[in-house]
């Protein structure tokens, strides 16, 4: 029998069995929607047609061999996450760009999450999708905007300009450690060889860098280090309430939208008990091209993370953390001209071991 969703229309194909003679509570296994779904009200289909069984409340399809236009469907997630990664790793440069050129990191971070909405918002009335203002959608908001947006771009953009805007990427790396760790806890995810080795590989190069005292250019940057790690802690844990919040009618522009304009409040309200009030003053320096740069690449961003999460899942999108890490360090050496000890050398190539064997167990998963 078929039976669809009556949030998304997706089409399943089940096995009546599976839902007895009173029905039962199904879950969608694309956009997370439950129902119950009785026998009378499925479809019949052919006996010789692939079965679906339901697997734990969620609908799981057997399917034919994927054809060739298939096959390169799977690979979006994998584009989307190499371009989520080198984005985010180039703003690394550019947050140390703003905050050397006097730019407080507060309105900093305020602009930046307000244009980066607007530009979504625009777009999800382009495509009749906004935001939707009911109680359970501006909780999941309210959360998301702080947890997943301003707390750790204030934290990231606290320290750009007391590290090395490759330093600054490394601590990115402990985000799929992090991810994979909360997705057990809440059980949206299972124990996969493969992915723990490749997390605790990532893992091991945030050590390799943070450990040894050669490798940050002076010991007095430990401090900034330790700091910086509340970064990773929020994303780790955005990335798992993204995947078990989102409303399954909510469309990644509006979604993103309304993370960003709401982070953007949480910043306006900082800068009012703050008195941190900043705005551009005519003459276009270094730091405002950073900023309108930043705020393209965090509209461009946010909305990648919630498509890739969609399609593949928190622990996917998260191994963009380890892309964004190896980007930045590649920036920085091209923007500011840093230099890098041995032993950040030897945490890139650990950490280019960690993303294959991620990507290898995600796959396989």
């Amino acid at each position: 029998m078929i039976i669809s969703c009556p949030s998304c229309g997706t089409r399943f194909k089940l096995d009546p069995k599976a839902l007895g003679r009173a029905g039962r509570k199904v879950r969608c296994a694309k956009c997370g929607d439950h129902w119950h779904q009785s026998t009378a009200a499925a479809i019949p289909v052919p006996a010789s047609a692939a079965a679906a069984v339901a697997s734990g409340g969620a609908l799981v399809a057997t399917v034919a061999p994927a054809d060739p236009a298939t096959l390169s469907l799977r690979l979006v997630p994998t584009a989307m996450l190499f371009i989520a990664g080198i984005s985010l790793g180039l703003t690394f440069s550019l947050n140390r760009i703003a905050s050397t050129d006097g730019i407080p990191f507060v309105p900093y971070v305020f602009w930046q999450a307000l244009g980066a909405g607007l530009i979504l918002l625009v777009l999800s009335f382009l495509t009749r999708r906004p935001p939707r203002l009911t109680p359970r959608h501006l909780m999941v908001y309210a959360v998301l905007g702080s947890v997943g947006m301003s707390l750790p771009l204030l934290v990231v953009n606290f320290v750009a300009a007391k590290l090395p805007a490759g330093v600054v990427g490394l601590q990115q790396t402990l985000v799929p450690m992090l991810t994979y760790a909360f997705a057990l806890l809440l059980r949206i995810d299972k124990i996969n060889g493969l992915k723990l080795a490749g997390l605790g590989v990532g893992l091991a190069a945030v050590l390799v860098v943070v450990l040894p005292q050669a490798s940050l250019p002076s010991p007095d940057m430990t401090i900034w280090v330790t700091i910086s790690f509340l970064t990773p802690l929020c994303y780790g844990i955005a990335n798992v309430l993204i995947s078990i919040l989102r409303p399954p009618e909510s469309s990644s522009l509006s979604f993103a939208a309304a993370i960003l304009l709401t982070g953007a409040l949480y910043m306006g309200l900082v800068m009012l008990v703050t008195g941190g009030w900043w705005w551009f003053d005519g003459t276009m320096s270094n730091g405002d091209w950073a900023l309108i740069a930043v705020t393209l690449i965090s509209a461009l961003f946010f909305w990648l993370l919630l498509e890739i999460i969609r399609l593949a899942g928190p622990v996917f999108f998260s191994v963009q953390n380890y892309v964004a890490t190896l980007s930045g360090i590649g920036w920085g050496m091209l923007i500011h001209g840093e230099a890098h000890s041995i032993w950040i050398w030897l945490a890139l190539a650990l950490l280019f071991l960690g993303l294959a064997l991620v990507i290898r167990g995600s796959r396989k998963a």
